[in-house]
């Protein structure tokens, strides 16, 4: 599914296509891709609006799973502690974020496993 009917954000399938795209572009700029997953314990569709909201325009708010939201960013340097930081503001400090930095050297599917295991 493209889209996710209940928050009208990009769903799973979109978020990895997304993902294999930023890291290409990661290896090839040399810029590096972070992405986060956010389990909010309050409301999705809340959580989805404030990340929505909150974050700059060009990063992808997607609904990986039922209840996992996933923000893809990509960026010059750095790692994505910065950008975990404002998501918790963001979605409250009772959310559970885990997030991964990329410099593109890693397949799509490791990158989300890394970022599941943190």
């Amino acid at each position: 599914m493209l889209h996710d009917p209940l928050t009208g954000l990009p769903g799973h399938a979109l978020l990895l296509d997304r993902l294999e795209q930023s890291l290409i572009r990661a290896r090839t700029r040399g810029t590096l891709v972070t992405l986060v997953l956010i389990t909010a314990p309050d409301s999705l569709l809340d959580a989805a609006h404030a990340l929505r909201a909150g974050l700059r325009p060009d990063f992808t708010v997607a609904r990986y799973r039922d209840t996992v939201l996933a923000v893809l960013a990509e960026h010059d340097f750095g790692d994505g502690s910065p950008i975990a930081s404002l998501i918790r503001q963001l979605v409250g400090e009772s959310a559970q974020i885990h997030w991964v930095t990329s410099d593109g050297d890693s397949a799509p599917d490791d990158v989300i496993a890394t970022a599941e295991s943190r």
